[in-house]
């Protein structure tokens, strides 16, 4: 389980599904879709059309790839950024928007009742599109939530943790941290109950005290009384006094509870997290200020004794937290949590809570300029909750299961060109280490497409009529239910992270799985029908990346079974550390805007971007005819497999947006995870002719080499 801070996507506000592994890349699946027409030209493989030939490519190969593309799109209306990954979107989205309106009145063209899921899906997409419904209800739906944080505020001791959890398993609502399930990262085939830092409103606990967010928190405090002030009335359009003061004070309390959070980069390090412990522990860890039995018990419907130990992520903020919320004025804590409960709601409700969560969260925080339309929020919502009932509809229809052999292919022979490389790698001098990553290479678990079984949604209740806060208060709770099954359990190898209809890819160390979700094996990542270049330096490299996951600088510290134990010699270990700091000092001098990357906390997407492309290029060297491959368009094989690395990340991104993924955003920039792999890597530097003194080139002292 990853920080439970932000709780909303940072790019459309709506709420997504907790990390789980390593990501290629940092995206909403609920808000990466468009009517903007791509401006390439629809053709297998690469399109001369995209290139901006005014640009060497030992200056910059990711203006020189892409730099006709950026000339020719923009940024559509409604979003901070527009790249590869969108674009995947527009046609899934499209595509899931065709099948929910094929569900409305039942499907009449085929002559039959729809199922149990599908009537679900219908009924809840039909409630989000139903403004006017919502409009009616006003903030009555919210009513119930707001009176048990009332409870709340005045309540101490049990009462108090009591109602704190009953937040949580009646509407889905964490405050001051948050829980979920994953497996013992020392017993992966054990799952336990994970307890994160949390209870903050801005997007990370660096929100609170970086010199260049000044005006992101003021104008934070002044969204939160705007907030408050429309609780009490919905058409007001300026804060009131009380609910400024109110806001101030809710702030203070947040930058006490930030103090204690860890950096997005400490919270990236599996054993400073990793704190396994019985409940009652944890309470006289916090000096039993606050009583957890309670709060687990109203949470999870778990005894102490049910639940067994927990991992606190973060034990320093949930000793903060026990603090501050056993010595919190009673106001203060009513109106910290009903701040909490409408900025966690407010994208679900009427227009003047949609319209200023989206001032703030998008336009303020991300600089987009105009909000989605509704059908697009719809589809979030619908997604949110229901995910795999709509990826199950979206794999039958439109899943192209001989893609699933041709992607199998590519898997086996970048896992082979893995194998080979381990086996030769030089600066690993230790037999013992070798064999152990061989080992943890050989138990590689690969999933695509879609699960073989699907998430059980018949203890969802969703039914036509009502109120559609409801209905999402239901699927919160439903999903708290699947995470409390799973507690204290045998871990649950079967399931999926992200639903089929996710255009991304991960790797589970616990799991140590690779996993490809339906949406990915599309062009620019998968096509059929293009050449081997093009499609091992796309979707190739997509495999290669996620490998390479299982030997990054947290990948590294988990053995084959996905337990975490150290099978590293002292030596072959700090020979590998000191490669990953080369990286590290790569990534720290690039800028954007004036501001540097933090290399720390990049570091293992950078070290799964080089890594995967070195295999992927290895694996394509090794295929029949690679040797005597014929130009097209020009380009030679080479060329044309790292011309496809370059487009998969090109982008055209807000200011904003691009300083709010500096902080928050594991991933590099787009043109640093371009250019910076393929300046270590001789073969691209003789396939383009980048001679020494370029931009792109690196002097081979300077170079890192991992994997």
């Amino acid at each position: 389980m990853s920080d439970e801070q932000p709780e909303k996507c940072p790019c459309c506000n709506n709420p997504w599904s907790k990390g789980t592994g390593d990501m290629f890349a940092q995206l909403c699946a609920m808000c990466e879709e468009t009517e903007a027409k791509d401006k390439t030209d629809a053709v297998p493989g690469l399109s001369p059309s995209n290139l901006d030939t005014t640009v060497s490519p030992s200056d910059n190969f990711f203006s020189y790839a892409n730099g006709g593309w950026i000339k020719s799109n923009k940024i559509p209306a409604g979003y901070p950024s527009w790249n590869s990954f969108l674009q995947l979107h527009v046609t899934s989205q499209e595509r899931l928007r065709h099948l929910l309106q094929g569900l409305e009145g039942g499907d009449a063209k085929n002559g039959r009742a729809l199922t149990e899921d599908e009537a679900k899906v219908a009924a809840f997409y039909a409630a989000a599109m139903d403004e006017d419904a919502i409009e009616r209800a006003g903030t009555k739906p919210l009513q119930p939530l707001l009176d048990l944080c009332s409870k709340a505020a005045t309540s101490s001791g049990a009462a108090l943790a009591k109602c704190i959890g009953q937040l949580r398993s009646m509407y889905g609502l964490s405050v001051f941290f948050g829980i979920g399930v994953s497996p013992d990262n020392k017993d992966s085939d054990h799952s336990l109950c994970q307890v994160a830092q949390g209870g903050l409103g801005l997007p990370d606990r660096d929100y609170y005290f970086d010199d260049d967010k000044e005006e992101k928190r003021s104008a934070y405090k002044k969204h939160v009384a705007l907030m408050l002030t429309l609780l009490d009335d919905p058409k007001a359009t300026e804060p009131t006094d009380n609910n400024t003061a109110a806001a101030n004070a809710i702030y203070d309390l947040e930058i006490k509870l930030a103090e204690a959070h860890m950096t997005k980069t400490e919270n990236r390090d599996p054993e400073a997290t990793y704190n396994k412990m019985s409940i009652s522990e944890l309470t006289a860890r916090c000096d039993g200020k606050f009583d957890f039995a309670s709060y687990f018990d109203a949470a999870t419907g778990k005894s102490v004794d049910e639940l067994g130990e927990v991992n606190v992520r973060n034990t320093k903020a949930l000793e903060r937290m026990a603090e501050l919320v056993s010595s919190v004025d009673a106001d203060i804590m009513g109106g910290y949590l009903r701040w909490h409960s409408v900025n966690k709601f407010a994208s679900y409700m009427g227009k003047s809570f949609v319209d200023e969560d989206f001032n703030f969260n998008e336009r303020i925080l991300a600089g987009t300029e105009e909000i989605k339309p509704r059908w697009k929020r719809a589809m979030a919502f619908t997604e949110a909750a229901l995910g795999e009932a709509l990826g199950k509809l979206y794999c039958a229809k439109y899943f192209d299961e001989s893609c699933k052999e041709r992607a199998l292919s590519i898997v086996e022979n970048v896992r082979q060109a893995l194998e080979d490389r381990l086996k030769e790698v030089d600066w690993m001098t230790s037999d013992e280490t070798r064999a152990a990553a061989l080992k943890k290479m050989s138990r590689f678990r690969v999933k695509i497409g879609y699960p073989d079984e699907w998430i059980d949604y018949s203890t969802l209740d969703v039914k036509r009529g009502e109120p559609f806060l409801s209905l999402v208060f239901k699927a919160k709770a439903f999903d708290l239910a699947r995470d409390v099954k799973e507690m204290n359990q045998p871990t649950d190898r079967k399931k999926w992270f992200m639903t089929p209809q996710t255009v991304n890819a991960y790797y589970h160390p616990s799991l140590n799985e690779i996993v490809f979700p339906a949406a990915i094996l599309q062009p620019p990542f998968f096509n059929p029908n293009a050449d081997d270049a093009v499609n091992y330096g796309a979707m190739g490299a997509v495999v290669g990346h996620e490998m390479s996951h299982g030997f990054d600088d947290k990948g590294r510290k988990f053995n084959a079974d996905g337990n975490m134990m150290d099978w590293w010699t002292t030596g072959d270990g700090e020979e590998y550390e000191r490669r990953v700091e080369v990286m590290v000092e790569q990534a720290n001098s690039f800028q954007v805007h004036g501001q540097s990357v933090q290399g720390k906390l990049t570091c293992g997407e950078n070290i799964a971007d080089l890594g995967g492309l070195r295999l992927a290029y290895r694996a394509l060297k090794a295929q029949p005819g690679f040797a005597d491959g014929k130009p097209i368009d020009g380009f030679g094989p080479t060329q044309r497999f790292f011309l496809a690395w370059a487009q998969c990340w090109r982008q055209i991104i807000t200011k904003e947006r691009s300083l709010q993924l500096l902080t928050l955003d594991p991933h590099g920039p787009n043109e640093m995870r371009c250019n910076g792999p393929l300046s270590n890597i001789a073969e691209f530097h003789e396939a383009f002719d980048v001679a020494d003194g370029s931009p792109m080139y690196k002097e081979k002292e300077r170079r890192v080499d991992i994997w």
